[in-house]
């Protein structure tokens, strides 16, 4: 029980210096963004608030339905518990999937078996990059002019982006479909064991593995035979997707741009987004808002960038990390409340 007290307070302690060290690094002026947030449209900002959270909704949503058709009736309310670990993680870790392994810990802790927590997250994994890659042809088909606006800098960075992103998602089909891959990866793991002479190790995990291995296979059958259950899983995902470029949107009509430029702001935010995810950084902190400062000077002068990225960034990413934060410290009390509970009866 100690030890749980002392990993909360740890947690909690690592929370808030990581929450300092977002806003301190990034150059994020509070009292700038309080100025733009008073002297925005709280009509147009309530939108933007509703998307932030969407952005952690329907990650939340798609992963349990994911979990309910490989047979654990996951509650609605647990995925945004699983959501928030996995955007905070992402947020704080030097990559993209940072989140991937806090999100499998309270999915395990929720009694989801190993095998069902990496496939699920694999699967969602997959239908986010896809969508990402949906948006990112859609803008590029219909709004060409804007890519060739951007700098030079930025026009590599958004290629380099959206090339990486159709690799990612070929691997993680490739990873679904082809359990041989994971077999061989699962070797690669015991073959590093045998070398470090650490055999009884390397033959209890070979065990696992074969056994490891039918139960994913019958994990994709599963939700391969599930045609709609994809579907939705993608929908959501772009939805996810669509609703963190959104707030920028609605940022921008809070600080009262024309409403005649709503998809002009929609596609610049895209092309940030893709030239900013693939960065194996933090939260890609600097290099967004590098792209946000060039991308928004399309529309408007100097300051009043500056202005709609502080107040964009303040939205979607750091209040953004703060909700979710708090969230994840919430569950992981909650978990160490019913584990006691158990440990009781």
């Amino acid at each position: 029980m100690k030890k749980k007290v002392l990993w909360a307070i740890f947690t909690l302690c690592l929370s808030i210096l990581t929450i300092f060290g977002l806003f301190h690094n990034s150059g994020l002026s509070l009292s700038e963004l309080w100025t733009n947030i008073k002297n925005s449209s709280p009509i147009w900002l309530l939108p933007a608030v509703l998307c932030m959270i969407g952005f952690i909704f329907f990650e939340g949503r798609s992963l349990v339905l994911i979990i309910r058709t490989l047979g654990y009736p996951a509650k609605k309310r647990r995925g945004f518990l699983y959501a928030s670990a996995d955007i905070y993680f992402s947020s704080i870790t030097p990559s993209a999937t940072g989140g991937q392994p806090a999100s499998a810990f309270f999915m395990y802790k929720d009694g989801v078996s190993a095998i069902e927590v990496t496939v699920s997250l694999i699967l969602n994994l997959t239908m986010y990059t896809l969508a990402l890659v949906t948006l990112g042809l859609f803008t590029l088909i219909f709004f060409p002019g804007i890519f060739l606006e951007f700098n030079t800098a930025s026009k590599v960075m958004i290629l380099i982006g959206i090339f990486v992103m159709i690799l990612l998602a070929v691997f993680f089909i490739i990873l679904l479909k082809k359990q041989s891959l994971v077999f061989k990866l699962g070797n690669i793991v015991i073959s590093i064991l045998h070398k470090l002479h650490i055999k009884n190790l390397a033959e209890r995990f070979k065990t696992k593995l074969d056994t490891a291995i039918d139960n994913y296979n019958e994990c994709v059958v599963t939700l391969a035979g599930k045609k709609k259950l994809l579907v939705k899983t993608y929908f959501l995902n772009l939805l996810q997707r669509a609703s963190q470029i959104l707030v920028t949107m609605f940022c921008y009509f809070a600080m009262h741009g024309n409403l005649a430029d709503g998809l002009r702001v929609f596609a610049i935010q895209t092309y940030i987004v893709l030239g900013s995810n693939f960065i194996p950084v933090p939260g890609a902190v600097g290099i967004s808002e590098f792209m946000m400062f060039f991308g928004y000077m399309m529309l408007m002068n100097e300051e009043a960038a500056c202005s709609l990225a502080i107040l964009s960034r303040g939205i979607s990413f750091y209040t953004c990390g703060i909700i979710s934060i708090f969230t994840v410290i919430l569950g992981y009390i909650m978990i160490c409340y019913r584990h006691k509970k158990e440990v009781r009866k």
